[in-house]
């Protein structure tokens, strides 16, 4: 599975390689941006062990969102910016679809991985995906530190979210489930 993995990773650096190449427009961008989330995610969920190893986990954060996030931020501050008031929009757009990036990631990651949190509506509940495990002989069972890590990890990001879009108490919600998850890790 490794194999595989190793395959996205590659994939993943010739993306990040264009996201960086200022030539890119903003339509290009968005698509090697969802392609980069959509190659980590998958590796998440079929080699935990080998996308922590690589910290895959990091670099989906900080170049499929925070750097965008950092980027539409700094946009918006500057008030000679003609385009400020679709700035803001573009970034309340993307707070959005990053938020739900990481809660659909969160959802899937407890549902392959067997993960019960006390903080979560189990999906089938939803009626978003059924909680029963397919193609699970493709999947490598991680340890449940990692399972536990990665989700504390999606914690830890939701909460970022919420903050960046002033939702104060959800913020501290998630900061709150993801210290109660793994109390002995001291990202938080």
């Amino acid at each position: 599975m490794s194999l595989l993995c190793a395959q996205y990773l590659r994939q993943a650096e010739v993306l990040k390689a264009d996201m960086t190449d200022s030539k890119l427009g903003p339509a290009e961008a968005w698509t090697s941006r969802q392609a980069l989330q959509d190659l980590y995610q998958k590796m998440l969920v079929t080699d935990l062990e080998y996308a922590l190893d690589k910290k895959v986990e990091q670099d989906l954060w900080n170049h499929a969102f925070k750097n965008q996030i950092t980027t539409l931020q700094g946009q918006a501050k500057n008030r000679s910016n003609p385009n400020r008031s679709e700035v803001q929009a573009n970034l309340s757009l993307f707070l959005e679809a990053a938020s739900g990036f990481y809660t659909q990631l969160l959802q899937e990651l407890c549902t392959v991985f067997n993960v019960d949190l006390p903080c979560r509506v189990k999906s089938s509940q939803l009626g978003i995906i059924s909680n029963k495990q397919t193609h699970t002989s493709a999947i490598v069972k991680p340890q449940s530190s990692s399972c536990s890590y990665i989700c504390q990890h999606c914690l830890v990001h939701l909460g970022d979210i919420a903050r960046y879009r002033n939702q104060t108490s959800q913020a501290e919600s998630y900061y709150r489930h993801a210290a109660q998850l793994v109390p002995s890790n001291g990202e938080l």
